[in-house]
């Protein structure tokens, strides 16, 4: 997420009458529908193109897609609303998000990697997200976790929020 009201965008809300929560609201929609309806398009065209089997629950992959989403967007609206620069905010996403993806064993297996790496990758939302999307990982054991880090970026966006709201 770009940064949420790093420019006038605040101004002319507040002029307006529009509420300051509203920006967050729109972008972290948007973003949501897009990354649903590309995750869809890839889970259609991939037994297609790599020969690929189509998750066996589908029930239970579009939720548990969902609440990774979600989870993910939440860290994302944060540092939107904390990085008031788009080149230190890419920066900074990236600082985050690349190790998420690579130490949770969604490119590669999380075994193969040293211990102090598999278990620093348990810590990152992406590792509980891919046993989340596994068949049969749709258990408390994997969604807590990821509901945890939602509630604290909406607490955390939230304040954030009231602070910008009150300059």
């Amino acid at each position: 997420m770009r940064p949420a009201y790093g420019s006038d965008i605040k101004k002319v809300y507040k002029a307006n009458g529009v509420p300051v929560c509203s920006g967050l609201v729109t972008m972290f929609l948007s973003a949501f529908v897009h990354l649903m309806i590309t995750c869809v398009m890839i889970m259609l065209l991939a037994p297609v193109l790599f020969e690929a089997a189509l998750p066996t629950q589908l029930s239970l992959f579009f939720p548990a897609l969902a609440i990774y989403i979600t989870s993910s967007l939440g860290i994302g609206s944060v540092l939107g609303l904390t990085v008031k620069n788009q080149a230190k905010l890419t920066m900074i996403a990236q600082l985050v998000f690349l190790p998420s993806i690579m130490l949770s064993g969604i490119m590669f297996p999380a075994g193969l990697l040293p211990d102090f790496l598999e278990a620093a990758g348990r810590i990152f939302p992406a590792s509980r997200g891919y046993r989340l999307l596994l068949d049969h990982g749709f258990c408390l054991e994997n969604l807590w976790y990821l509901i945890v880090v939602f509630i604290t970026a909406v607490i955390v966006c939230g304040i954030v929020l009231k602070k910008q709201k009150a300059k």
